[in-house]
């Protein structure tokens, strides 16, 4: 049986392959021949028409989901199919088409599907599509676009003028429950490690009051981007000066004005800078008259700041200020003579004091005179052109205490004697009491005068010791008295 039947396949074989063969070529030349109608699905996106009629309405439209690319059957030759894609096909929303289907509760819009190729010789066979849309009401707003920096720029500079360049009127379309929320508008350049003007183009950020930032991919704006400008300065610390205007009442003084800042950071141009040594504060800001306490108050420092310059901090601007007032109290205090000096004592002539102490009156402050003792005052006095005799010489008083003076005026008294006219008087008292002694040799002349002139240094040493251990013992026992006025 097998053997019969592989000869009967075998037999004529070569014969049965050529009829094979032509049995294909035949069923593609009659494919070929006849071109059969077939379907094929395409998928294109739906471009929505005549948007203006919904935002006329001030209305806002958005597509569904992915309701925005459909897809559909197209019935043509299989020639034509051969030739078609996807691009070859148009689909188009009318939004003036709108409808609202309350089955389903969306709007949507009839969508017509279009063959961009081939167009009488297709069809569509879909049912009907649309374009399923959400609608609700379109806002609007109109935002003035702030400008922002971040970075810090280089030390010993500081930001000047940061300004938008050219229009900063922001306006802003979309869907009201997103423009609602628009709180801000700002443009922010980086300044990092600037040193030099610098300008840049940067795309403004829309935040929400929280400090949030809006997606802005369903807004419209009328800027895409802003030129933005930031002024780089330099610095320079200042000192503050405060003066006071008036006098505190009767029995106080002024002893101080306080503040809570010394200096303050100031930014500009460096020529300008160059110019300034510090900041001074008008009297009148702080007026005394007639106080009897502290008076404090606060100063907004901007105001009396050099032109052509500003404070590197906003918070510098506030400085409080105290003008501090004591009671004026007066003391006496017993000063040892030899805190003063004698000047301009004549060639020829010594001058000696007359008294151990000399009382000195000083008034001022509380507590600056609460730290004055006896052994810190000290002066001077001028002997010029004096003869001898007894003389009081007024007395220059040095304190250094800034609000304490001396009451009236200090005397020294002390003795000026001539220092030629001593020895003469010495040698004639000699010559008076033996006068045979000028019979003497000579020798025995000069010995007497020189015994007598050894005896009066002897005294005039013992006179200064004397003076030098009474200053030295009184300065020791100084009596100091204190009354308030």
């Amino acid at each position: 049986m097998l053997k019969r039947l592989g000869k009967t396949i075998t037999n004529n074989f070569s014969l049965k392959i050529l009829a094979v063969i032509l049995a294909v070529v035949l069923w593609v030349v009659v494919i070929n021949i006849d071109d059969p109608t077939t379907s094929k699905t395409y998928t294109t996106n739906v471009v929505a028409e005549n948007t203006d009629y919904i935002t006329s309405q001030n209305k806002y439209y958005e597509p569904l989901d992915s309701s925005n690319v459909v897809s559909f059957r197209v019935s043509a030759a299989r020639s034509v199919h051969d030739e078609l894609s996807n691009a070859d096909f148009s689909a188009t929303a009318d939004m003036e088409n709108i409808e609202y289907d309350e089955g389903s509760g969306i709007y949507r819009v009839p969508v017509t599907i279009t063959a961009k190729r081939y167009s009488n010789k297709v069809s569509v066979v879909s049912k009907q599509l649309y374009l399923e849309v959400a609608l609700e009401d379109r806002g609007t707003c109109q935002k003035a676009i702030t400008a922002a920096t971040k970075g810090t720029v280089m030390d010993g500079c500081a930001l000047g003028t940061v300004q938008i360049v050219g229009s900063n009127l922001l306006k802003v379309s979309g869907p009201a429950s997103i423009v609602s929320q628009i709180d801000t508008a700002v443009a922010t350049i980086n300044v990092e490690g600037m040193s030099t003007d610098v300008t840049d183009s940067v795309v403004p950020v829309l935040y929400d009051a929280d400090g949030n930032v809006i997606d802005t991919t369903k807004l419209t704006l009328s800027l895409s981007t802003v030129n933005i400008s930031a002024q780089i300065l330099n610095t320079k610390d200042v000192p503050l000066e405060f003066d006071a205007k008036g006098d505190p009442a009767d029995g106080y003084v002024l002893t101080g004005v306080e503040s809570s800042l010394d200096n303050v950071r100031i930014k500009g141009e460096a020529a300008t800078l160059n110019t300034v040594s510090k900041i001074t504060i008008p009297q009148e800001v702080l007026d005394i008259s007639g106080i009897t306490e502290d008076l404090t108050t606060t100063v907004d420092i901007s105001s009396y700041l050099p032109s052509g310059t500003s404070l590197v901090l906003n918070s510098d601007a506030k400085v409080e200020v105290i003008a501090k007032v004591e009671p004026v109290v007066k003391a006496t205090y017993e000063v040892p003579v030899a805190n003063f000096t004698i000047q301009n004592v004549r060639d020829g002539y010594n001058a000696n004091y007359m008294e151990s102490t000399v009382a000195v009156e000083i008034s001022g402050a509380e507590s600056e005179l609460a730290g004055i003792s006896a052994k810190d005052i000290t002066g001077t006095a001028d002997a010029s052109n004096l003869g001898a005799g007894e003389h009081h010489l007024n007395v220059q008083i040095t304190l250094e205490q800034e609000h304490c003076w001396v009451i009236g005026t200090v005397t020294l008294p002390v003795t000026i004697t001539d220092h030629n006219t001593a020895e003469t008087g010495t040698s004639d008292n000699t010559d008076t009491t033996d006068s045979e002694s000028k019979t003497n040799d000579t020798a025995d002349t000069a010995a007497a005068g020189d015994a007598a002139d050894k005896s009066d240094k002897t005294d005039k040493t013992d006179k200064t010791d004397k003076t030098v251990t009474e200053n030295s013992t009184a300065g020791s026992d100084v009596e100091r008295s204190s009354n308030n006025p």
